[in-house]
């Protein structure tokens, strides 16, 4: 007994650990499934409405069918407000209630002398049709199963068994597709995350690399993002003499530990660090006035300064390039003139900060 437990405990992490590194993906497959499902749902419902009323059905048949289709468009328009759209996973509980209700209502209530057929359809799609914790969407499923049954079983007992056996094994296929199908989705995600990971990040520091650099530049002159206030270029003094006396493993440490500094600065200002090549490095800053730029800057040079490097120090020059207030920037002469001012910290004496 305990191993099942065990596998579904952790088929159960593995899913949390998957999810919550690709949060983004599954929020964004959630809002377009309850887009896509509750439009959809809305214009099936006309047709379905028009052969209710030429077949001259129950007043109450037609009633429920045109709530269900008021429900779902009411809901296709509240999700399309923007602060509603990380709430997606609760309008595809809302809207495969909807579902579940409109069927039930047909299968126990309006046709008590004929076998489910809708609510059937019902159990197949909605574990197929967004991305949970697989026991969350299993115990919805059960919910529902649990509901028709009982209702089944009071207000149309010579079918009854027939409608819950039936249920019943769409219900369990269905989950147990869906959970896989979960699973296979996440997978796939997390291959993407790993890809994308692979293709913009530096090995050695943790950082961001030229390719991915190149694309953010691209994306700044030919798209409405937010514009940086200035750029700094980081250069490792006297780095290839680090190589030379202590040795290669130890500038990869260097580098690894320079990662970690850069890094620490992100979490704590709007700046976004690149590894440029060699032993340098360009950070991209926002939002910031030159004297704010400049402070961040030499902060950052007392943090390397102030860095243990396997028992020694290193210190780094950084040119600074302030662009707040300039139109139609081109970033690459941006980067230019702050490596011109590297070069001019150099000449200073280098553990220095100079602006161009």
């Amino acid at each position: 007994m305990g191993k099942p437990l065990n596998l579904f405990d952790n088929n159960e992490k593995k899913y949390a650990k998957l999810a919550s590194v690709n949060c983004k993906a599954i929020s964004e497959f959630n809002f377009k499934m309850l887009s896509s499902l509750t439009l959809i749902g809305t214009f099936l419902m006309v047709p379905v409405l028009f052969a209710a009323a030429l077949n001259n059905l129950k007043t109450a048949v037609i009633l429920a069918y045109l709530l269900t289709a008021t429900l779902f468009f009411a809901l296709f328009l509240v999700f399309k407000l923007s602060f509603m759209k990380k709430y997606a996973l609760g309008g595809l509980y809302i809207c495969f209630s909807i579902l579940f209700s409109l069927a039930i209502f047909l299968s126990v209530i309006n046709t008590p002398n004929m076998r489910a057929t809708i609510i059937l359809g019902a159990f197949c799609i909605t574990p197929l049709a967004f991305i949970d914790y697989p026991v969350r969407m299993n115990m919805f499923i059960t919910f529902w199963l649990i509901v028709h049954t009982v209702l089944a079983f009071c207000l149309k007992p010579q079918y009854a068994l027939d409608d819950t056996i039936n249920s019943l094994c769409f219900a369990v296929l269905a989950c147990f597709i869906g959970n896989i199908m979960v699973r296979g989705r996440l997978d796939g995600y997390e291959a993407h995350r790993l890809l994308i990971i692979e293709k913009e990040t530096d090995v050695l520091t943790g950082l961001f690399n030229r390719r991915k650099l190149l694309e953010t530049l691209e994306a700044l002159e030919s798209t409405n993002a937010e514009k940086p206030s200035g750029i700094l270029m980081i250069d490792i003094d006297r780095f290839k003499d680090l190589n030379d006396n202590y040795g290669h493993s130890f500038g990869d440490k260097c580098m690894s530990r320079l990662g970690e500094v850069f890094a620490a600065f992100t979490r704590n200002f709007h700046v976004q660090f690149y590894r440029y090549g060699g032993e340098e490095f360009v950070a991209i800053a926002y939002g910031y006035r030159e004297e704010e730029l400049l402070a961040i800057a030499e902060s950052l040079r007392i943090a390397v300064q102030s860095t243990d490097m396997e028992g020694h120090r290193t210190t780094v020059s950084i040119g600074v390039t302030y662009c707040n207030k300039e139109q139609n920037i081109n970033y690459e002469d941006l980067i230019e003139r702050a490596d011109r001012a590297v070069y001019a910290a150099k000449r200073a004496g280098r553990n220095t900060v100079c602006v161009e």
